[in-house]
């Protein structure tokens, strides 16, 4: 009976969750959302990332992942012009069904993650083709939170963390998440520099590292 109580509260609540915390980014709200949700993100990063976001919102906000959060982050920002880019088909399809409004691209990293240290030394690597809506824009914020990395044979996440060093706009902010692991760690020193590193947030799933870039030459 409980079982069936707390499947009924998540399908009628999880929605509206969402809805009210892209209004009021309140702690509790959070919170709630995180569990109604099945976010992995933690409430402390949520908030520091929310508390960005409406600084500068209606901002541009690129995220790399599609998650649970997805719906949330387009809500947040609904004045603002938010893309999602991510490589898992069936995920994609997933979300974008679940949720009409999300503007996403389905990409292809072709990358390994046991790969790292060779694409390190070779930047040119690292490039990689993205839609125009993606290329053409300058980001006020960037959200790097896949592609998966957890293993070698995962793709990693070093394209996605080089490519939001050279979308972002000069006084824009790029958040990390997955900084406990050592590619997202060497790769962010590296591309996104120590210099621009303002918090790094811990939590049981992952740190969240936040970097303010100041040295964009736009």
């Amino acid at each position: 009976m409980k079982t069936i109580l707390k499947e009924f509260i998540k399908q009628n609540l999880a929605r509206p969750s969402i809805i009210l915390t892209g209004v009021w980014t309140s702690r509790f709200n959070i919170l709630l959302m995180r569990k109604l949700n099945g976010i992995q993100l933690s409430t402390l990063q949520i908030k520091v990332i929310c508390k960005t976001i409406k600084r500068k919102t209606p901002c541009k906000l690129l995220v790399f992942g599609l998650g649970n959060d997805s719906s949330f982050w387009t809500s947040l920002n609904r004045k603002g012009i938010t893309v999602f880019l991510e490589d898992n088909k069936e995920w994609f399809q997933k979300i974008t069904e679940k949720s009409k409004k999300i503007k996403a691209f389905l990409v292809n990293y072709e990358t390994q993650r046991k790969d790292w240290k060779t694409m390190l030394k070779n930047e040119s690597l690292l490039e990689m083709t993205l839609p125009d809506d993606v290329e053409k824009e300058a980001w006020d914020v960037i959200l790097v939170d896949a592609p998966a990395g957890w293993n070698n044979e995962n793709p990693g996440r070093m394209k996605s963390i080089f490519l939001s060093s050279k979308l972002i706009r000069n006084s824009g902010d790029i958040f990390v998440h997955d900084c406990d692991r050592k590619v997202e760690e060497i790769y962010c020193d590296k591309f996104l520099q120590k210099g621009n590193l303002k918090l790094e947030i811990k939590a049981p799933i992952g740190f969240l590292r936040h970097y303010h870039i100041m040295n964009r030459p736009f």
